[in-house]
């Protein structure tokens, strides 16, 4: 990997400003800091971990939460603002020059916590303790595995580099690991930090938008269902379920706007924080979702999404408050607006109508949700799915966690589901996935989710079947699909030609513009 990536020989520490961390990520040092004077004391480290946190909410790592995560699901399709190489994503023609392939910013992130595991036990500071620095290098162990899960999901195969760049005879042009590989990596990482993280910092905004054993647990039991251990994955699962610090919302106390809108809830578990006390701004959201001033983003919804019951249940009176909060009504370019995110809150008037309220988009910035508790609890859910061990009844306790999610969600309903509705095992992961699909939209879930059902199947039947829907270009769109390697990104143009040692996805060999 070329030096523009991962090579630093001097560090740039500005002011960084991160809601959540404000005395924690404000006052640091400015200016550029050579390595030798640099790593001398506690708050040289925080800086630098502080700069890693910075990097995770960067406008172009959040446009790719979504467009890796949301945009070739059949969640999104295009508006009419959307760029021509958003059109090209949603139509499944995705180009190695497209600029959404790179991973640079990623690797950035990479580097700096890279930076921080091999610097930081070398600082002699008699007020750095070693649960501290433990602590620390717990942080940025889980954000260098949450960087590198995203990669592998994307791109399968990666560079696994786990030294900081430290000078010029160092070797940048590193080859593709397996994914098996880095997953291995990522779980031996993730449970050392479990031990060595913060159960609490002793304030909201630190335990949401920072890094606590609740986050690794979170991450480890999606690395787990990613990987069909399913064993692990409901262990981890139950980890954070049966801790007392998060508690779902009540259906009476509007959910939704509490999630999205107040920021933080008793169901986040990690969630970068954006406020205008810290000067950071999720201007992403409002340029694809939309905003109070431009309510139409770059992406809307698929019309049988928001019209018919494919997803949600369309009736005279639409019971799944969810459809409200997070879908518009159609409005006069016949496109239906993205509420979830961009809004802060829903009221209905005296005759059921729906009223949204929309954030000011040039002072109140949503956070960004990596992790919160239906996420885990659905992640479970599919875990005993898969495992559907009789003698535990786990289809059984799978359908109870549906129930719990979707009835808080249709509070006018009273019956719960029936396992007897449901006759195969097939049948009950679909309605797994489907809740997740309802209760996670827009959250950058989605094609992970389909993705995960599509390896699971060892073809893409299914996947095809789902987000064709939304096109009226199905058959292009089925053609490509149908190919495994599809499913993955093409490495971008610029990466192949930086370094020699990369290989192309096989899908994309042929459209390499040499």
């Amino acid at each position: 990997m070329k030096t523009r990536y991962i090579k630093i020989f001097t560090i740039a520490i500005a002011a960084i400003s991160l809601a959540a961390c404000t005395d924690y990520l404000i006052v640091k040092p400015q200016g550029q800091v050579v390595l030798d004077d640099f790593w001398k004391s506690e708050s040289d480290v925080d800086a630098v971990i502080a700069t890693c946190y910075k990097e995770l909410l960067s406008s172009g790592n959040v446009a790719k939460y979504i467009v890796w995560g949301e945009v070739r699901s059949d969640n999104l399709t295009n508006s009419f603002n959307t760029g021509e190489e958003m059109k090209k994503i949603l139509e499944g023609n995705i180009l190695p020059t497209n600029s959404f392939t790179s991973w640079s910013s990623f690797y950035t992130l990479i580097n700096y916590c890279n930076s921080v595991l091999y610097y930081s036990p070398m600082v002699i500071d008699p007020n750095f303790t070693v649960a501290e620095l433990n602590a620390k290098q717990a942080e940025v162990l889980t954000l260098r595995a949450l960087a590198y899960f995203y990669l592998v999901r994307v791109y399968r195969d990666v560079p696994l580099v786990l030294e900081p760049s430290l000078s010029d005879q160092q070797d940048y042009n590193v080859p593709q690991s397996t994914e098996s590989e880095v997953l291995d990596q990522l779980e031996k990482d993730l449970l050392k930090a479990e031990g060595w993280a913060m159960n609490s910092y002793g304030r909201k905004e630190y335990n949401k938008g920072r890094v606590t054993k609740a986050t690794v647990r979170a991450l480890l039991a999606d690395i787990y269902l990613w990987r069909n251990k399913y064993e692990q994955c409901l262990t981890y699962c139950d980890k954070i379920i049966h801790d007392p610090v998060f508690e779902l919302i009540k259906a009476d106390d509007h959910p939704y706007s509490k999630i999205f809108g107040a920021k933080n809830s008793t169901e986040s578990i990690f969630e970068i924080q954006f406020t205008t006390a810290s000067n950071t701004f999720n201007s992403t959201i409002f340029s694809f979702y939309g905003s109070d001033t431009r309510p139409q983003g770059n992406f809307t919804v698929p019309i049988n999404i928001a019209t018919d019951n494919t997803v949600f249940i369309n009736t005279p009176e639409i019971t799944d408050v969810r459809r409200k909060d997070y879908i518009k009504t159609k409005d006069a370019s016949g496109f239906y607006p993205i509420f979830k995110y961009t809004g802060s809150s829903r009221t209905e008037n005296s005759i059921g109508n729906s009223e949204y309220h929309y954030r000011n988009s040039s002072m109140d910035s949503p956070n960004w949700i990596f992790y919160r508790l239906t996420d885990v609890m659905l992640m479970k859910a599919e875990a005993l799915v898969q495992l559907s061990r009789t003698n535990t009844n786990d289809q059984q306790k799978a359908l109870d966690i549906v129930n719990t999610v979707y009835l808080r969600s249709n509070p006018t309903i009273t019956d719960s589901l029936s396992l007897s509705s449901y006759q195969t095992k097939k049948e009950l992961e679909e309605l797994v996935m489907l809740e997740r699909q309802r209760e996670l939209m827009f959250e950058g879930k989605r094609w992970f989710d389909l993705l995960r059902m599509a390896r699971r199947d060892g073809k893409t039947d299914r996947l095809i079947r789902l987000v064709t829907r939304k096109t009226e270009n199905s058959s292009v769109l089925s053609s490509k699909l149908k190919d495994m390697n599809a499913l993955y990104w093409p490495v971008s143009e610029w990466e192949l030609k930086a370094n020699p040692k990369l290989k192309q996805n096989p899908f994309y060999e042929n459209d390499l513009i040499q």
